[in-house]
């Protein structure tokens, strides 16, 4: 004797995003600051070596950044003013 167990299909989105941007601009981001809230944010993604990473980290904890992204968006801004 063989169980048979079905199994529904996957759930789809009602709208698919066309792209990837679109989807990108779909997620939203609960953590935002009103500031950050008041532009629209893109995800930038980048290869860093493990040691700078660590000292980032460190350096954070010290100065009680929770978020390593926090101080870096504001280093970002310090180097590219508007």
């Amino acid at each position: 004797m063989t169980k048979h167990i079905s199994v529904p299909p996957k759930p789809q989105p009602a709208n698919p995003p066309a792209t990837a941007a679109e989807w990108i601009g779909r997620q939203e981001i609960s953590s935002a600051t009103d500031e950050e809230a008041a532009e629209q944010s893109v995800r930038l993604t980048f290869d860093i070596p493990e040691s700078l990473h660590r000292r980032i980290k460190i350096t954070c904890a010290e100065k009680g950044i929770k978020r390593m992204a926090t101080e870096l968006r504001r280093i970002l801004e310090q180097h590219f003013p508007a």
